[in-house]
């Protein structure tokens, strides 16, 4: 099932709640420009989670590829995935509430991902990984990339969203949630924390 939303219309003491959150992740997911960084930093602060940027985790070599307009194939992805399957893990281990900004384009990916959960079932979805589609129309995305790319502030050129547009692939009995993430970045937050609890 996909759900969708595009207000928050509740008032809940999110400070208060944030022991809910504790031993749950949420990967925020999208193609670049899609707002996961932004919005994870703030869902982090706000849920007093871990907030991890996958791009963080790329190897050198996955970084010099993009950056030279290279799409990433499937042997560069899958151990980078492994990496932020590995960390979810050790941050579920810990009781934490990881927050992880992670393109996730296909289902396979984030079947990865949800294998950080030691109880996950293969192909049943029920993972306490959690994953929330910011999603977003290309023409905003676009000129949220060329805007990025004129400021130095990411090393994936615009040319390579159409890539990821077309890798997107959502099935909905995953139960991803999407959130329209043209709205204000606080409704937003509010939004996916409504969904997770």
């Amino acid at each position: 099932m996909l759900l969708t939303s595009s207000t928050c219309n509740c008032i809940i003491g999110f400070s208060e709640m944030a022991s809910d959150y504790k031993g749950k992740a949420i990967v925020l997911m999208g193609v670049s420009g899609a707002g996961k960084s932004t919005i994870g930093q703030m869902l982090g602060r706000a849920v007093n989670g871990r907030f991890l940027d996958a791009d963080d985790y790329h190897s050198e070599s996955n970084k010099e590829k993009m950056r030279n307009g290279t799409p990433l194939a499937d042997e560069d992805r899958v151990p980078w995935l492994e990496t932020l399957r590995d960390v979810l893990r050790r941050g579920l281990a810990d009781n934490e509430a990881p927050i992880l900004a992670c393109s996730a384009l296909q289902k396979r990916y984030r079947e990865i991902l949800r294998s950080a959960d030691p109880n996950y079932e293969p192909g049943s979805y029920a993972s306490v990984v959690k994953f929330v589609l910011l999603d977003v129309g290309a023409e905003v995305l676009a000129a949220r990339l060329e805007k990025r790319a004129a400021e130095g502030k990411h090393f994936m050129p615009a040319k390579l969203l159409q890539t990821q547009l077309d890798l997107l692939q959502i099935d909905e009995a995953e139960g991803v949630f999407k959130v329209d993430a043209t709205l204000d970045p606080d409704n937003i937050v509010k939004t996916v924390q409504t969904f997770v609890i």
